[in-house]
Parts: structure tokens; sequence; C-alpha cells
């Protein structure tokens, strides 16, 4: 008999299409070969999960906030040579203006904003910073470290604002409402230079000692300067956007609605530090002018609306 008669079902080899049908044994969980397939893929990222990168501009920003807060804790102004612990920023030292700083280094460290208020924060912080050591005297013993270094991370927070701003290709379509944000930054403007800003001694009874009340342009006082300069900015700017609509491009539009916001928040950066500062923590009973500029920041600022 012929040998191929006695050969098995199971000794023929299997053609391609029983091999297809044969149910493949499933794979232990815990198999290596499972393992080396979940790490070939980097599928795996661990219990810690994955992990982001901050972009530049967000890391700067990071650094900047977090080093503007802790400049607030040291120095600001030296009492006496010797003087230890001295008064820190954060006090009624600087009438307001470390106690706006720390709130805003805060505010960047902890939450991202748009790109129009981020800037606005960080410029506002370095013109508050900045008007401070110049009316202290940058050869006064008085001046202290904390304000340097203020000044510094201030800066460096300005530089990832810009950085942040180049860097986003997705930023929403912004809106104005023209005449309201004009309005703001005229009140801006007007409250600058106009209307009394510090008003020194107003209970004194002997005429001889009392002094007229001082405008935000006075040297005593300088906060009028970065106010008037970013209401007057705004005010160039709105005026383009009234004037001739149709004419500016959508790109220039967004562009300039973006250096309003930023103005706008500058101002009420300023103002209220002023504000708040001169209510709270301060000895001097502010006037009209911080105020009326807060009033027009705020209605500057809110008048720019994402679409």
């Amino acid at each position: 008999m012929n040998d191929d008669a006695f050969t098995t079902e199971s000794d023929q080899p299997m053609s391609e299409d029983t091999a297809a049908e044969e149910p493949e044994e499933p794979m232990a969980q815990g198999s290596p070969e499972a393992a080396d397939e979940d790490g070939g893929n980097g599928g795996g990222t661990g219990m810690l999960g994955p992990i982001e990168i901050p972009s530049t501009g967000r890391l700067l920003l990071v650094i900047g906030g977090a080093v503007m807060a802790l400049s607030t804790l040291f120095s600001w102004g030296k009492v006496g040579v010797d003087s230890f612990p001295n008064w820190a920023g954060v006090g009624h030292t600087t009438s307001g203006v470390g106690l706006a700083v720390f709130l805003v280094g805060l505010s960047l460290l902890l939450r991202a904003k748009s790109v129009g208020t981020t800037l606005g924060l960080a410029l506002g912080a370095f013109g508050a910073i900045l008007v401070f050591i110049v009316s202290v005297g940058t050869d006064s013993d008085i001046l202290g470290f904390g304000a340097w270094l203020g000044l510094a991370s201030a800066a460096v927070a300005v530089v990832g604002a810009l950085v942040l701003a180049f860097e986003s290709d997705d930023r929403p379509t912004m809106e104005v409402n023209p005449m309201v944000a004009a309005l703001g930054a005229v009140l801006a403007i007007v409250a600058s230079f106009w209307l009394d800003w510090l008003v020194s001694t107003p209970y004194v009874r002997d005429p001889n000692l009392v002094r007229p009340p001082l405008n935000g342009l006075d040297s005593e006082v300088l906060f009028g300067f970065p106010t008037l300069i970013a209401g007057g900015i705004a005010l160039v700017l709105l005026v383009e956007l009234i004037s001739v609509p149709r004419m500016v491009m959508e790109g220039r539009r967004q562009a300039l609605l973006l250096i309003c916001q930023a103005a706008g928040i500058i101002i009420t950066v300023v103002a209220g530090a002023n504000v708040l500062g001169m209510t709270i923590l301060g000895y001097y009973i502010f006037g009209s002018g911080p105020l009326v500029a807060l009033v027009g920041g705020i209605m500057l600022t809110r008048s720019i609306k994402d679409a």
C-alpha cells in the first residue's frame, strides 16, 4: 500500500488560508513581548504622565513673576545704617507700589492670561517700579535692594510677554467699543496732569504750612507720566481705528487693539497702586487724579473684548 494513504490530516502542511483561520494564543499581560511593544511605541509615560515643557515666553513670565513677588519681601527702603530688618516693599514703604508688584507677580506666576493683559501687567509693574526708583533717587541711601530686584524681574517679565506675543499664532479676534475706549483714554490723560494727584497736609490751620495739591507730573509724584504715555498711545490708535476703519487691514487692526488693551492695563496697574497704597498703606490722602485714571483704565480695558 502507498505510504501517502496513511498520512494523517494533522501531518499535512497548513495552507495560507488554514494558517489565517488558526486563532492565535493570547499573549500574557505581563510578558516581556508586551512590555517591549509598549516601550517601542513610546506610549508609556509612567505614573507622572506627559511632561509639558513651557515655551520660552511662558518660562520667562513665570521666572519674572516669581522674582517680582519675592522682591517685595526684600528691603525697598533702608532706615538707618545698621537697621535690620529693613522695611519690605510690600508694606507702606512704597505707598502701594510694592503691593501692586507683589499681586502682579503672583498673577503672572499662577495663571495664564491673554497676550494683551499679560503685556500690560508686566509693563505696568515695570513703570511703577521705575517711577518709584526715580522719585526716591538712584543715588539715595534710602533705596533698598528689593527695588532693583523688582525692576530687573519686571524687565524679564516684559521680555517674556513680548516673546509670547510673537510666539502665539492662535490669538482670538478682538472687538472694541470705540467711544467707551476713547473716553477711558481721555480720562486717563486728563487725570495725569489736570487733576490733583496728591493732597498733602489738607487740614493744617496755618495757611503758611498748607501746600497746594500736586498733579501727576510733579517731581514728587511722577506717576502721571506712565499714565499720560499709555493713555496718549491708546487715544492715537483709537482715533486711527475710528477715522479710517475700512482702510485698516484686519491684522493691523488686531495689533492696534492689542496695544490699546495693554495700555489700559498699564493705566489700571499704575493708578490702582496709588489708590490702594494711599488708601490702605500710605500716610497721604490721594486726590482725584489716581481715582479718575483708574476708572479710565478700567473703561479702556473692558471696552476691548474677544469677538
